[in-house]
């Protein structure tokens, strides 16, 4: 990730702030193409597979590369339906700056998600998300996703039409619990003046 300067702009060199401006929010979207990464420190990383990669055939190994030595906090892999496909990571708290992660063969699935977090030296969590796809006929994850998130409907209850709904029955219980005793419940005749008055 690259650091962002501020800087004051005065009359005199308004249009190189622009530029510098220019180039860090370039720079810096680019340097943040995984999906759902979050971090706020310097370590710098790559992966590989690349986010958004169609590979030729399931590859052997997932590769997370750091500038620095970090600790890998966790390491999943999840189908297009986001079922968790065991890799059988497991935590281990010595830093590195190179991780290779053998895998297991894969389900079939139009894409997978791989899920990472590492801590840098200074304790500051990196979280990130990437995603590939394997074989003759796999195609870009990104464009399976944009599909099925416009596939996705919300209901719209405004649209309902309430004149079909029956509401339940309003039966009186049998029975009511008062302090840990049963019960019976008034009838409208003894809840009633009338009633009382009657008797």
């Amino acid at each position: 990730m690259i650091r962002q300067t501020a800087h004051r702009l005065k009359a005199g060199n308004f249009l190189p702030g622009i530029l510098i401006g220019w180039l860090l929010l370039a720079t810096t979207s680019h340097a943040q193409h995984n999906h759902g990464y979050q971090y706020s420190g310097s370590v710098n990383f790559e992966t590989i597979p690349e986010d958004d990669s169609v590979l030729p055939e399931q590859p052997r190994d997932l590769i997370l590369q750091f500038s620095e030595p970090v600790t890998l906090m966790k390491l999943a892999l999840r189908n297009d339906i986001e079922k968790l496909v065991d890799i059988g990571f497991r935590y281990d708290p010595t830093p590195s700056r190179v991780f290779i992660w053998p895998l297991p063969e894969l389900p079939d699935s139009d894409y997978y998600q791989i899920d990472w977090s590492a801590l840098d030296s200074k304790r500051i969590m990196m979280v990130g998300q990437f995603f590939f796809s394997a074989g003759p006929d796999a195609v870009v994850p990104s464009s399976i996703i944009a599909e099925e998130e416009e596939t996705l409907m919300v209901p719209d209850y405004r649209l309902s039409d309430l004149s079909t709904f029956t509401p339940p029955e309003n039966k009186q219980p049998d029975s009511v619990r008062i302090g840990g005793r049963s019960e019976q419940p008034a009838t409208n005749d003894e809840a009633s003046p009338e009633g009382k008055e009657g008797n």
